[in-house]
């Protein structure tokens, strides 16, 4: 019985073709799958005929043993059953590869991985080539890598190995922008080919979901596109209705769409591995050859292992330059801040010497909107321009933060001054007050070349539909892209958040805390006041009817075995969540009304109290949270308890599914201030989000697997807000982050 096929899969669904369950594997290999539970075949490849000789129906429901005995293979021995013995206890490893042999002298690789209820074995033979020596090519690899002066040298270097590994025609390196399309960064082809270095792919060439794959499976081989996919067949009509997932799969087939994207192109065979940096797909290293070639799979292996070692030094290069910069910028706002502080001439301070607001980015222009007058720097947009910049970021873009590399798309009047603001990044120092820091980059017009046109041709299907195909032609197309400039990189973004918290903090202190606030705050108050009346009585109230009679209905269902008892559990788990929600949002809408009482904090006693109620809620990730130096603080017990709790948990629970979560809390002092420093290793955060996770119920998307309410951070936020502090964090997604809290020491008259 065969497995079922996805059909009529087309261009104008390619981001959701189902690739990872397609029915069928590439000829060159035989897949068996095995119940994980019984042991015995589920599943086999229709060629399992044409490799050794024997029928489907002779191995389907036989065990692992028998299989191995009809198929006359020598027993792997205990590499095999070791595996399986993990596998069993949920300990197996993603892959394992093993030799296995035939009496009649024939040698295999049998591939074992798992796949979901089920256990994938592979065979493909073993190629007998004697070409370059893979030992002695590997064994200067590392130290040829992570040597190399540029980066440049280190990827021409990696192809030039690794087509002396695989023998293919042509080897390159292809980088993934951020809008997904890649441009191939390094070639080693044969000579007489022409040249593809340079060129531009769209994004659609790799959709999202092939990409996700790329991520999973490092290595992926297409040995021939001419040669027939063999199915993969069931042992009963049960199997038949859930199709294997073969996500993990080396031989899995290929998708329609790709193998005739392959053709148009002229190429018979091709191989990638994958490139990562901080968990995302930098590029991949693609191989192509003009005739049909197998690479043995512990060659593929080696060129995997290639792929990870320039993955590690690409992300090596990448954190060293970033921390020289960051150091740089940080050590720029410093000066800065510390003129400001000293001379209180805001305007001077930023807009002059060496350290001023256009040396902490890679800018071009920078313009400071500060009390109804205009002060630039560099190449910027006119004054009237610059006001209308300002009235669209007060009435069209509520957030403090903002940042583009396209202008003109968000503003289309930007257009006529392109040239020199192409890029925008924004800082409010009061929106009401129409005071700001912009910061431009001009327009970089470029011509780029597209391997062919990059929009898909649109073609009339049989059924008289308008659907995409794959593109036949791949002669050099050329595209001028004007109106955008180079993007904004992390540095410069947690530069200028940095300087704008501080900034706001010092006028704060000096000339804003009063003006234009009395009457909105008044209003405000009683706003808040109506507020919480309705939470704590209009919702609780309701709220806790609903988990009542749900518990009651709960417990006729469990006694009578209903099948709604599973919707009812639903039902008082949400409401235990939205009355969490109710208690957090009155949290917070109390910290404007309490008074602060100062007081001096034994820091060490408090966080050592918030690290033994952390290590007893997270015993089975077994979170490090190192202590390191914590002076004393001032301020109120209770709400400083609820800043740093909220930090450190979040800390810690973002960095949970890590192998080895880390925290570190560690302070510095000068005569005014002191600053915490609480470090992670978890997930990161995008500084493009800016400042909106202190907006309220603002959750980032790579959170969303692990429980909050969005709330947390905005209550850090207020509370520091009124002990005339700060906040600001630096962080990379997957590389942790750090959120830094500074505090003023005692006040005069404080005990």
């Amino acid at each position: 019985m065969k497995e079922s096929i996805p059909q009529q899969v087309d261009l104008t669904n390619c981001d959701k073709e189902p690739i990872h369950i397609p029915g069928k594997i590439q000829s060159h290999g035989v897949l068996f799958a095995l119940d994980r539970a019984k042991l015995v075949i589920t599943h086999v490849s229709d060629n399992v005929q044409h490799h050794f000789d024997i029928p489907p129906a002779a191995v389907l429901t036989r065990s692992l043993r028998e299989l191995l005995f009809i198929l006359d293979l020598s027993n792997p021995g205990t590499n095999l059953d070791a595996y399986l013995e993990l596998h069993e206890a949920g300990m197996s490893s993603t892959e394992s590869g093993f030799i296995v042999n035939t009496s009649a002298g024939k040698s295999y690789h049998l591939i074992v991985h798992h796949s979901k209820d089920n256990i994938l074995l592979e065979l493909e033979p073993v190629v007998d080539d004697k070409d370059a020596d893979v030992q002695d090519i590997m064994g200067s690899m590392l130290t040829r890598i992570l040597g190399a002066k540029t980066l440049k040298e280190t990827l021409t270097f990696c192809v030039e190995q690794v087509k002396k590994i695989i023998g293919y025609d042509r080897v390159m390196i292809y980088r993934f922008a951020e809008d997904g399309h890649g441009e191939v960064v390094a070639e080693d082809l044969n000579e007489g080919l022409e040249s593809f270095y340079g060129l531009h792919y769209p994004a659609s060439d790799i959709p999202k979901q092939a990409r996700e794959l790329y991520k999973k499976n490092l290595v992926r081989i297409i040995a021939d596109v001419y040669s027939t996919d063999a199915h993969i067949l069931v042992k009963d009509e049960d199997t038949l209705h859930t199709a294997l997932d073969l996500t993990d799969s080396v031989l899995r087939a290929v998708s329609p769409i790709h193998i005739q994207y392959l053709k148009n192109m002229g190429v018979d065979a091709s191989f990638s591995v994958s490139l990562i940096a901080n968990g995302e797909l930098w590029g991949l290293i693609a191989c192509h050859h003009y005739s049909p070639k197998l690479i043995d799979y512990r060659r593929r292996n080696s060129c995997k292992i290639i792929g990870q070692l320039l993955s590690t030094s690409l992300l090596f290069r990448e954190t060293e330059e970033n921390k020289e910069q960051r150091n740089d910028f940080n050590d720029r706002i410093i000066s800065m801040l510390s003129s400001i502080r000293k001379d209180w001439d805001i305007p001077a301070v930023l807009m002059n010497g060496d350290h001023n607001i256009l040396s902490i980015t890679e800018a071009t222009g920078a313009a400071l909107l500060f009390e109804d007058k205009i002060y630039t720097l560099g190449e910027t947009p006119t004054e009237d321009e610059i006001q209308d910049i300002a009235a669209w970021m007060k009435y069209y873009n509520k957030n403090q933060f903002f940042q583009t590399n396209n202008l003109s798309n968000e503003l289309p009047g930007a257009l006529a001054y392109k040239e020199v603001a192409s890029g925008l990044m924004s800082c409010a120092i009061s929106r009401e007050l129409n005071e700001y820091i912009f910061w431009f980059k001009k327009e970089i017009p470029k011509i780029v070349k597209w391997a062919g046109n990059p929009e898909k041709p649109v073609e009339l299907n049989s059924e008289g539909v308008m659907a995409l195909s794959p593109r036949r032609s791949f002669a050099v197309y050329l595209q001028e892209v004007t109106a955008v400039s180079e993007h904004w990189n992390s540095n410069e973004i947690a530069g200028a958040m940095k300087l704008r918290e501080e900034l706001v903090h010092i006028i704060n202190e000096r000339a804003n805390q009063v003006r234009k606030l009395n009457e909105q705050l008044k209003q405000a108050y009683d706003e808040l006041d109506t507020f919480s009346f309705t939470i704590s009585h209009d919702l609780k109230t309701p709220l806790a009817s609903i988990k009542n009679y749900a518990e009651i209905l709960l417990e006729d269902a469990v006694e009578k075995g209903s099948e709604s008892a599973p919707m009812l559990r639903k039902i008082i788990r949400g409401a235990d969540k939205m009355n969490l929600l109710i208690k957090e949002v009155l949290s917070y809408s109390r910290i404007g009304r309490q008074h602060v009482r100062f007081e001096k904090i034994n820091m060490k006693e408090m966080l050592h109290g918030i690290r033994e109620d952390l290590l007893n809620s997270y015993q089975r990730s077994n979170p490090e949270i190192i202590i390191e130096n914590v002076p004393d603080i001032y301020g109120d017990y209770t709400m400083m308890y609820q800043v740093f709790s909220n930090i450190i948990g979040n800390a810690v629970k973002y960095s949970s599914l890590k192998r080895k979560p880390q925290v570190i809390i560690n302070a510095r002092e000068d005569t005014e201030e002191t600053t915490y420093r609480v470090s992670d290793n978890g997930i990161g955060i995008d500084m493009k989000n800016g400042d909106q996770i202190f907006s309220l119920f603002k959750r980032m998307n790579n959170a969303n697997t692990y429980e909050g309410t969005g709330v947390g951070l905005a209550i850090v936020k207020s509370i520091l807000e009124k002990h005339q502090s700060r906040i600001w964090y630096e962080s990379e997604p997957e590389s942790g982050t750090v959120f830094y809290i500074c505090l003023k020491k005692q006040k005069d008259g404080q005990q």
